[in-house]
């Protein structure tokens, strides 16, 4: 489980089993910070996340959310990891909290929060 330090809003992943490979889980979080179409060495890396910014906080958002996370996680899911599973909620206004499990290849999962701010 990841959360994040309010005060440096960096993520801290707490129960990080050994089997986990820091690497996966700062390219999952990379792939979803990351603008689609802004990374100079592939643009097709990338989320559609930054969208949800400057939309209005509706219900429909978390189903976007969900897209926009599944859209950016697509290229690791055959070959880094067996499936990848989001689920979106909100916890807060202006806020939606997206559940990411991660199934690596043998079998152990691993789950992240990221947190998307909705709505301007």
């Amino acid at each position: 489980m990841a959360k994040i330090d309010i005060k440096t809003r960096d993520y801290i992943v707490e129960s990080l089993d050994e089997n986990f490979d820091v690497d996966l889980i700062q390219a999952i979080i990379m792939r979803l910070k990351i603008q689609r179409r802004k990374y100079w060495a592939n643009p097709n890396l990338g989320s559609r996340l930054y969208l949800l910014r400057r939309s209005k906080d509706v219900p429909r958002n978390r189903l976007l959310a969900v897209q926009y996370a599944e859209e950016a996680l697509e290229d690791l899911a055959p070959s880094r990891v067996a499936d990848i599973e989001i689920m979106a909620s909100q916890s807060e206004r202006s806020r939606l909290d997206l559940h990411i499990e991660i199934t690596q290849l043998t079998g152990q999962k691993q789950t992240i929060l990221y947190f998307v701010p909705v709505g301007g």
